[in-house]
């Protein structure tokens, strides 16, 4: 009777454990990135590479990445009203545009 008694304590305990884990897990903050305000607009070329202008038409100064697929960005650029940025990422980084995000 010990012996079933002392396995369902440590069942109870590990199943603690992972629940514990498990919330912690979920709570962790996320990682998406918030999408760039509609008065940032971007002009996207496709040729050898994808070039993209970034013009901030905004009353106030913007930071913007240009996303690209397969995870990769552009670095951040900070952007004063009226003032264009240029990005550009060579086919074996990406093979299209995907949107602007804030940083």
């Amino acid at each position: 009777m010990k012996k079933i008694a002392a396995a369902a304590a440590t069942a109870i305990s590990a199943m603690a454990l992972v629940g514990a884990t498990q919330g912690a897990a979920q709570a962790a903050p996320s990682t998406t990135r918030a999408a760039a305000p509609s008065c940032v607009k971007a002009d996207v070329t496709y040729l050898v590479t994808i070039m993209v202008d970034v013009t901030n038409n905004c009353s106030t100064t913007q930071k913007v990445k240009v996303d690209f697929n397969n995870n990769y960005f552009s670095s951040c650029m900070t952007l004063a009203p009226g003032q264009v940025g240029h990005a550009n990422a060579a086919i074996f980084q990406a093979s299209r545009y995907e949107g602007l995000v804030t940083c």
